[in-house]
């Protein structure tokens, strides 16, 4: 019997000359899929033969019967797609379809053409190989064990089998239900107690009773390795409540706490109340041991220390994480001014040339404190004819300028990422220049900035709706880089995209809010869906952040961080005292919030370049932070 894909595909293929240039329709193959048709999407896989979106309607086909497919059927689709980012996606499903099969043999055949298999993946490839007692895999998923969080349950038999041999132990096994509390993960510690024999203090009854009453577990007197865990969590759960109540009894409970677990405990309580931006937090991270940290608490221990302008302790608390760590921007950035700061310019200035030949926040402060800014031209790259054509035949980019055409826009950001690996810098040109003649905005902006040498920096930062944003920045007394720089990291110039949260529009607008400002403006017809429309868009975010920006006294710092997190938010991360613009935005607790400031303003100094009247450097956007009044 031939199997149902490889017939499928012979009747394509019969088709071609007279189905080469039909067009299919996106919006039928995703009702059909909805409606799980698989006749329908079999036929439409027929009449698409030798479009360049011949795949999808067949990998639909195949995805939604998977669990039926023959190993014939899915390896045809593989063959006849390779390097695509469908098939690569087909393989991961089809991957863990065969591990579910038992199929281990074709399992380890088709793992290998994965480029970043993922854990659960990897846990079923050590299972593949205990399947053939093969044991010398177990190791490489070890470190899969050290998370405080849940991971693939595709690995629960590879850490059966590391317990068995002894690779991990009962004290690994603790040292995950600490971290599990630690996270105030307490059913899934109750879980992981499976692992030491489930100890009856680990009952749901009693991890209820302690969550409901944590100050009574501070009272019994058990000095077993449960009760110490849950002496632990009770203090985090004090603490997250009252940091000084916690601080307290740590210092109450003093020798009844072994040394080890007193530095633990001062460590989840410092790590805290540095997100809350408590005034104590470095100096009880101070008093922490600071081991086993993944890389968001390792950052915080570098923000409690800047909160506080420690400097010593900035060098300190940089200079002892992994290398791979400290070697990122960010700390390197830091670590300069630490030097900077203990009157150690040499080593400072090091730092700062090794950052200055980037274009990104730090990239640009660094050349600011060196005095030398790389040139920005503004004058367009010249791209040849040939260039041009060589991008625009690519396969990838023919899929992803269809499936955007019909408003398939994750996929065609799929497919455009994945046609831009392996570029040359004149190639990625090229795309951007292609991208951007399609109103992909987004994806040509993604192409620009991933050159390595050859740059275009009208591409990477592009002006379309020119007379749209800068009117609405005029009416306003707005700086159009601002506003420029705002919009490109909002939305990337795309009118009609809308987030998750249901933001709409280039300044991503939520509903309430467009209700509000549409009042203000006296918009009396507005209605819900003019807020994609580019004019009406524009006018209303201009006026609401300029409204925040008056409530702000001018303060881009916070008027940014308000417009993506909320005003009050921006408020409350404030300090008692005038804070350095740059330790502010480095303690923003939302990492999105503290990515999105940093990028609008490094966006609005290259913005500025367009604007005589508009500051090029960045530090003429940095003011200082004033303490609330």
């Amino acid at each position: 019997m031939r199997p149902l894909l490889s017939t499928l595909i012979l009747s394509s293929n019969l088709l071609l000359s007279a189905s080469a240039f039909a067009s299919l329709d996106l919006d039928a193959l995703r009702e059909a899929v909805r409606a799980r048709d698989l006749p329908r999407i079999a036929q439409m896989s027929e009449a698409s033969s030798g479009e360049p979106l011949e795949m999808y309607p067949q990998y639909y086909w195949l995805n939604l019967q998977i669990k039926q497919i023959s190993e014939e059927d899915a390896n045809a689709f593989l063959t006849r797609f390779p390097n695509t980012p469908l098939a690569n996606r087909f393989r991961e499903d089809w991957l863990k379809e065969l591990a579910a099969r038992q199929s281990w043999a074709s399992f380890e055949r088709e793992y290998g053409k994965l480029d970043s298999p993922s854990v659960e993946l990897q846990c079923f490839k050590s299972q593949a190989a205990l399947a053939r007692n093969d044991s010398s895999t177990l190791s490489s998923n070890k470190s899969f064990w050290f998370t405080g969080k849940p991971v693939a349950s595709a690995c629960n038999p590879v850490f059966d089998a590391l317990f068995k041999s002894g690779a991990l132990t009962n004290n690994d096994a603790w040292w995950r239900i600490r971290q599990a509390l630690a996270g105030d993960r307490a059913d899934f510690a109750r879980q992981l107690s499976a692992r030491v024999d489930s100890p009856v203090e680990f009952s749901a009854k009693n991890l209820a009773a302690l969550k409901n009453a944590p100050e009574k577990q501070l009272s019994k007197q058990g000095n077993s390795r449960a009760d110490r865990e849950l002496q632990l969590y009770a203090l985090e759960l004090i603490g997250r409540k009252n940091p000084d109540q916690a601080a307290r009894l740590i210092e109450e409970l003093g020798d009844q706490l072994s040394v080890e677990d007193q530095r633990f405990a001062w460590q989840q309580l410092g790590l805290f109340a540095a997100r809350r931006h408590h005034p104590s937090a470095s100096i009880w991270l101070g008093k922490a041991t600071l081991n086993d940290l993944e890389e968001e608490d390792q950052a915080w221990l570098l923000r409690s220390a800047l909160r506080a302008e420690d400097w010593p302790a900035v060098e300190q608390r940089i200079n002892v994480l992994p290398k791979e760590t400290r070697e990122k921007k960010t700390y390197r950035y830091w670590l300069a001014r630490a030097y900077e700061a203990q009157n150690k310019p040499a080593e400072a200035r090091a730092i700062y040339v090794s950052l200055s030949d980037g274009f990104d926040y730090y990239g640009l402060l660094s050349q600011e404190k060196l005095g030398t800014m790389l040139e920005e031209s503004r004058a367009p790259y010249t791209l040849n004819k040939d260039e041009m054509k060589q991008v625009a035949a690519l396969p990838g980019v023919i899929r992803a300028l269809r499936l955007n055409q019909q408003g398939w826009r994750v996929e065609a950001n799929r497919e455009w990422n994945f046609a831009m690996q392996g570029l040359s810098d004149t190639q990625l040109l090229a795309a951007a220049e292609l991208a951007q003649k399609n109103k992909m905005f987004d994806r040509s902006i993604y192409s620009a900035e991933r050159t390595k040498s050859i740059h275009d920096f009208t591409l990477r930062y592009p002006r379309p709706y020119q007379a749209d944003i800068e009117l609405a920045a005029k009416t306003q007394d707005l700086d159009p880089a601002w506003v420029y720089g705002l919009i490109r990291q909002e939305s990337r110039f795309i009118s009609d995209i809308r987030s998750s949260a249901n933001a709409a529009g280039l300044m991503q607008l939520m509903p309430d809010t467009a209700k509000w400002v549409a009042g203000k403006m006296k918009f009396s017809d507005f209605k819900p869906s003019d807020v994609t429309d580019v004019e009406i868009n524009t006018q209303m975010g201009a006026y609401y952040l300029a409204y925040w920006a008056n409530n702000f006294n001018g303060n881009a710092i916070l008027t940014t961080a308000g417009y993506n997190a909320g005003p009050g938010n921006a408020r409350k991360w404030r300090s008692a005292a005038e804070m350095d613009p740059t330790i502010y935005i480095e303690t923003i607790p939302f990492s999105e919030t503290r990515d999105y400031v940093k990028k609008v303003l490094t966006n609005a100094s290259h913005y500025a370049h367009y604007y005589p009247n508009s500051p090029t450097q960045l530090n003429q956007r940095l003011q200082a932070v004033q303490p609330p009044q």
